[in-house]
């Protein structure tokens, strides 16, 4: 295929859920060189939710293959694509163009339930966390230094029937800058075990770490949709 020529798709769950991953470690750009798409992860925790997952929705999605770019001197990766038309499409429905400087859930995803929970598995796989804490108080964390999306966000996980949390933290990076960072967690056993059951994850890391959390609860048993997030795990990894 062309690699100028991209398949058109219609608004969908994986749309929303690529949506979603842009906005988390994502970004579309104009260069003098042309157009490029690129997806960062981890080169080890995420290398295969990119050279599986996120490839083949690339080419479920629009008829094409990206590349996967390991960094030699970091421990990054990235997957990455040049095409214009892909750009503007994707900033047509939603996502801004250069730096990510003030983001809002596109209005077409949050009308729609199924394409919220989407949006948010792809955001969740790429910049949100799973933290497992002694005692059993984990949490489902998200954080950005991009105050609209986590007020965005918060504002969905309230119409979804989640209770959450907000805070901010002023931290310094590894260059001296300061900055400031939006929190959103959720705390709550109920609504931990929600969220896995009804957005779950497609990034084999992030279901790792779902098993973990079944260790520590022991739900096998008491709770069947966590067992079939934890079977979706297996599927996934096999």
């Amino acid at each position: 295929m062309n690699k100028n020529i991209i398949k058109i798709p219609n608004k969908s769950f994986e749309l929303a859920e690529f949506i979603g991953i842009l906005f988390g470690d994502g970004y579309i750009a104009e260069y003098k060189s042309g157009y490029v798409l690129q997806i960062a992860g981890h080169k080890i925790k995420d290398f295969r939710y990119h050279k599986e997952y996120i490839h083949d929705l690339f080419h479920n999605l629009f008829g094409l293959y990206p590349n996967l770019i390991l960094r030699k001197d970091q421990n990054t990766l990235y997957t990455q694509i040049k095409s214009k038309l892909l750009v503007k499409f994707l900033h047509e429905n939603g996502m801004p163009l250069g730096k990510k400087e003030i983001l809002i859930i596109p209005f077409w995803i949050k009308k729609d339930i199924k394409y919220l929970k989407s949006f948010i598995r792809g955001y969740f796989d790429t910049d949100g966390s799973l933290i497992l804490r002694k005692r059993k108080q984990n949490s489902i964390s998200f954080g950005s230094k991009n105050k609209e999306l986590i007020q965005d966000l918060y504002g969905a996980f309230n119409e979804l029937g989640y209770f959450s949390c907000l805070n901010k933290e002023i931290q310094n990076d590894k260059r001296g800058f300061i900055s400031t960072i939006y929190y959103l967690r959720i705390n709550r056993k109920k609504d931990i075990l929600k969220f896995i059951e009804e957005i779950g994850s497609s990034n084999h890391h992030k279901l790792e770490r779902i098993k973990e959390l079944h260790k520590e609860w022991v739900l096998w048993d008491l709770n069947p949709g966590f067992r079939s997030a934890l079977v979706h795990a297996d599927h996934l990894r096999n």
